[in-house]
């Protein structure tokens, strides 16, 4: 795959651990690629007469890496984040990670490294600080902090998440794939994936976008969808849906 967007660069300052939480057991997600699927839905949206800000949900958020990750790099294009997730923990490690995207946030996480690097005077803490730095130069940018709100909840049987989510624009979820019993409790991940959309399509706005990562294996298909594109990248498939409503 061609990358048409996202540049060939340095995103170390965007490291999972190294500014931005993690635990152990959680995975990153290659940035590069996170900038590339949003650019590319972003400019379907706008091809299409949706003009930002927009509002971006991930039902599938693990530590909310994926969107952390895009929420710094195009921020001044986005004015809401719903992040979601069936384990408690995950869901905890996303509030952690969405809030740098805030000043305040930002700010006690800095103090954080300060601290550490005072007592430790590791070379990490002090490189950690100064990508910190770049991270707010970033924030300082955009218009005003992001809407932010993260919830717990199994998106194969979330029937109604309009008391938590709505008029959402764009959707983009890295599917837990090859260990789906994990997220949704289900056995045929296929049924899994096909209930994720059926129950995300009310909160969706006409004209939205959907883009799941998952195995190259996996067909992501539902009834109330058109596919708009297909790519893949190393063992990833990318698959850009559109509701039809």
């Amino acid at each position: 795959m061609k990358y048409k967007f996202a540049d060939n660069r340095n995103y170390q300052d965007l490291s999972s651990g190294r500014v931005l939480y993690n635990l152990p057991g959680t995975t990153a997600f290659p940035v590069r690629l996170a900038s590339e699927i949003y650019q590319r839905c972003a400019a379907l949206l706008l091809a299409g007469g949706t003009d930002p800000p927009y509002s971006l949900y991930d039902p599938c958020c693990g530590g909310a890496y994926l969107l952390t990750c895009i929420g710094f790099l195009h921020g001044r294009e986005i004015s809401r984040i719903y992040a979601s997730d069936i384990d408690e923990n995950l869901v905890s490690l996303a509030e952690r990670n969405l809030s740098l995207l805030t000043r305040e946030g930002l700010k006690k996480r800095m103090e954080q490294i300060e601290a550490m690097y005072a007592q430790y005077g590791k070379e990490s803490h002090l490189e950690a600080l100064q990508s910190a730095l770049r991270l707010k130069d970033m924030l300082d940018r955009m218009d005003g902090d992001i809407d932010i709100r993260c919830f717990t909840a199994d998106i194969t049987k979330a029937r109604d998440l309009a008391g938590f989510v709505n008029h959402v624009n764009l959707v983009i979820t890295d599917l837990p794939y090859g260990n789906i019993v994990s997220w949704s409790g289900e056995v045929d991940e296929k049924q899994a994936v096909r209930r994720l959309l059926e129950n995300i399509l009310p909160v969706l706005l006409p004209c939205s976008l959907v883009s799941v990562v998952s195995n190259k294996r996996m067909k992501v298909t539902y009834q109330g969808y058109r596919r708009i594109e297909l790519f893949t990248v190393g063992k990833r498939q990318i698959t850009i849906l559109q509701p039809v409503f």
